[in-house]
């Protein structure tokens, strides 16, 4: 796998300062507190495919995505690839690790062209300890990453398949508000991945979104056609009354 710049530039680079003030990290910051961020940030720059960090390694840093797609997973011990969270831009990643110093907790790999700033632990620590409201933006963002996580975790544990690709479709939070420009670009090996279960499993759920008019499908894409009826399949765990024998009929897609 490839990368375009395997080391960063010597000085910083700029970077478009929007995407760092719609951070939730960074948001609020005043020009002075910004210019410092930007000035501890190196710019990377990776072709698709190529791999940003590994799991298990030394701390890669705080990255910020200015343009492209990245995928974030991981694999368990029988090889298969379970995919935490695809992001764009201004999504951030591998903040805990930066703010704690551990390593890695995933993998990070470019989907398509991608450029990122990277902020290294010791330069954020830094930043961290000469700035009130970078810490207090800081603890606000990881602690509502940590509940992400949380009710992630409750949703594998609780909620059919059908719910959870329910809000899949309409972009809840737990699954990354940047996960795709719209859920029908995702193959169902892709849906498969993020929801931790088979293509088949997806097939047969899909199947059932369609036989109940709650989407409709075009080719190979998919689109919403009842966002209410998927709202409270996906807020109730349960299909609308009126929709679920219908919703029983049909073979796997």
């Amino acid at each position: 796998m490839r990368r375009l710049s395997k080391e960063p530039s010597k000085a910083s680079c700029s970077s478009p300062l929007s995407v760092w003030e719609s951070s939730p990290f960074f948001a609020g910051l005043d020009a002075y507190s910004l210019a410092r961020v930007q000035s501890a940030a190196r710019r990377h720059e990776y072709q698709a495919g190529a791999v940003i960090f590994n799991e298990g390694e030394t701390c890669a840093g705080f990255h910020l995505i200015l343009d492209g797609l990245v995928r974030i997973y991981r694999i368990n011990g029988e090889g298969r690839l379970h995919t935490l969270s695809l992001l764009r831009s201004p999504s951030s990643f591998n903040e805990v690790a930066a703010a704690d110093g551990g390593i890695n907790p995933f993998n990070a790999v470019a989907v398509t062209n991608v450029v990122v700033m990277v902020i290294a632990p010791d330069r954020l620590h830094d930043l961290l300890a000469g700035d009130a409201r970078l810490l207090q933006n800081t603890v606000k963002a990881l602690a509502h990453v940590n509940r992400e996580y949380i009710e992630r975790l409750e949703d594998m544990t609780f909620r059919s398949i059908p719910s959870r690709l329910a809000k899949l479709f309409l972009h809840e939070t737990t699954y990354a508000d940047q996960i795709a420009e719209t859920p029908s670009q995702l193959t169902q090996e892709e849906m498969a991945s993020i929801l931790g279960t088979t293509r088949e499993v997806v097939g047969r759920a899909l199947r059932g979104l369609l036989n109940a008019g709650l989407l409709r499908k075009n080719g190979r894409c998919f689109y919403v056609v009842d966002r209410s009826g998927l709202e409270v399949l996906a807020n109730t765990n349960v299909m609308p009354e009126h929709l679920k024998s219908c919703a029983l009929s049909g073979d796997e897609i």
